[in-house]
């Protein structure tokens, strides 16, 4: 057959639950600007009476439910009628037989399969249509099948797919911060990472911002205050952009948000001068510019039209391939890997809510910063709490400190040789007053010093510095704060810089080595 069904009109058009509009007589429906549901697939293994069942039956996903919902279903009853016909040719109607032999093809890990196409085949019996057995529906409730597994990566901790382990995470800021600072990444890639960190939202939701879902106000105290209304997801029933929920955000990176929307509002100024004052706000807060200049050169009225839905904002999959690219940039080492990390959005999902989980919040509280519906997929973090970081000892500092990677400065032989040294104002001592290195920025710091110095990229430590002194007393305060408070995430908190002090000794011992080797063939 030409199109899916015959008997339904070439101008039957319907509207997607995230707005799209698509023929019900096309072989593909974009349901949404990330996803196309294919059904070019229907001619080759169902009859056409049966095809028109699937088609009234799907569209009552796509207006329904999310897009992706939508073609997770289409893909499993494809993959499902496919097995079927390959055996006994087109199928006019759907049988328990049928469902009694796929289920017999898949493993304990696969039988979700069959528990949503078991959900499509309950709505086909809802929903009225022709083309199922009755008794289908007694055939599925009897069954107990096993849901799609959960939270492996969480549980065994995996150093690939799991949450981020503390010292990982450290790095992750680090660096991130570093290159911005370095001009290495944009404004926008600093703060996409920095929202999917701070967040733990989807791809979807931070694709889904504009500019006026960030809210500052200034406190009584003058500070400034910023919330981000977050577009939520996976809610059955809400339409796209109907539905919100706020997280706060802290003052630095509100600024910086604000600063981002501020430039791309400029340079769709720049694309678009006639575009009113009160419309710029509709802009994504992570916009598709190619889609953008092309629709400049649109009428007016369809540049309103596209600026006030979701068409000029940027694909899921791009964002997510984005904050992959930012990351595999920045060169992050691990030092459970002992390579750089590897992130995707769900690990930085799961590495917010496994430090929500170290600090003794529940899974109610644990779902509400994941924006789940209710807690059930929340109790991983809360059943099985992996605790990244034991208490280490110098021994063990001594084996990691390498593969963290810690220390970003730069070791010199003596205080002259470094950036500023002849300046005394650069000296860093430790709290007995013995010098340590110098520091090589000219600006103002208001770190600590010399605990957060030896994991910044402008200190230079010296090679007779006093580093002994200060790894000694970062594992003695350590072990202190673990006795009195008993709680190694609090204790743990200088871990990364005990690897950065430990790998500036080691880098001594080496360089002393080097001298010493020297002179001897000398």
């Amino acid at each position: 057959m030409d199109n899916l069904s015959s008997s339904i009109p070439v101008a039957s058009i319907v509207t997607s639950r995230d707005g799209y509009q698509f023929d019900l007589a096309s072989r593909k429906w974009k349901l949404s600007r990330d996803r196309t549901v294919s059904l070019e697939w229907v001619q080759d293994v169902l009859s056409t009476s049966l095809a028109e069942s699937l088609v009234k039956v799907l569209v009552h996903y796509a207006i329904t439910y999310s897009a992706d919902h939508t073609n997770n279903i289409c893909d499993r009853f494809r993959a499902f009628t496919r097995w079927v016909s390959a055996k006994r040719g087109p199928l006019e109607r759907i049988s328990s037989v049928d469902l009694i032999s796929y289920r017999s093809t898949l493993d304990s890990k696969h039988e979700w399969y069959l528990a949503v196409i078991g959900g499509l085949l309950k709505t086909w019996v809802d929903l009225r249509v022709p083309g199922i057995d009755v008794g289908i529906p007694s055939l599925l409730n009897g069954w107990t099948l096993r849901g799609n597994t959960k939270g492996l990566a969480v549980q065994i901790k995996c150093p690939i797919q799991g949450p981020l382990s503390d010292l990982e995470y450290e790095a992750l800021q680090q660096r991130l911060l570093d290159a911005f600072e370095r001009n290495e990444i944009s404004l926008a890639d600093f703060i996409l990472v920095t929202l999917f960190m701070a967040t733990g939202r989807r791809p979807v939701q931070l694709g889904d911002l504009k500019g006026l879902d960030l809210v500052g106000a200034t406190s009584s105290d003058g500070l400034r205050e910023f919330v981000l209304n977050v577009p939520r997801r996976k809610q059955r029933g809400s339409g796209w952009r109907s539905d919100f929920k706020a997280v706060a955000l802290t003052p630095e990176i509100g600024l910086a948000l604000r600063g981002l929307i501020l430039e791309n509002e400029a340079k769709l100024r720049a694309l678009w001068p006639d575009l009113p004052n009160d419309l710029l706000h509709l802009l994504a807060v992570f916009p598709d510019w190619d889609a953008i200049r092309k629709a400049a050169k649109e009428v007016p009225a369809v540049l309103l039209s596209l600026i006030r839905s979701e068409a000029l904002h940027i694909k899921t999959h791009k964002l997510s391939d984005r904050l992959k690219n930012v990351v595999a940039s920045l060169s992050v080492p691990s030092e459970r890997t002992g390579k750089s990390i590897k992130v995707r959005p769900v690990r930085l999902r799961r590495t917010l809510a496994t430090r929500a989980a170290r600090e003794g919040y529940g899974s109610l509280i644990i779902a509400e910063l994941l924006d789940h519906t209710d807690d059930q997929n929340a109790r991983v973090y809360t059943e099985n709490v992996p605790e990244h970081v034991d208490a280490i000892n110098e021994a063990v500092a001594r084996q990691l400190a390498p593969l963290a990677q810690a220390f970003a400065g730069v070791l010199v032989d003596r205080e002259s040789d470094a950036v500023r040294g002849l300046d005394p104002k650069s000296k860093v001592r430790t709290d007995n007053g013995d010098g340590a290195g110098t520091c090589g920025h000219f600006g103002f710091c208001g770190a600590l010093a010399p605990i957060a110095c030896y994991t910044c990229r402008h200190f230079q430590p010296w090679l007779d510095g006093a580093h002994e002194e200060v790894l000694q007393g970062l594992i003695a305060e350590r072990d202190r704060i673990l006795e009195i408070t008993h709680d190694p995430a609090i204790a743990s908190v200088n871990n990364r810089t005990i690897f950065a002090v430990t790998e500036v000794v080691q880098r001594c011992e080496a360089r002393r080595a080097e001298i010493e080797g020297a002179k001897r063939l000398g």
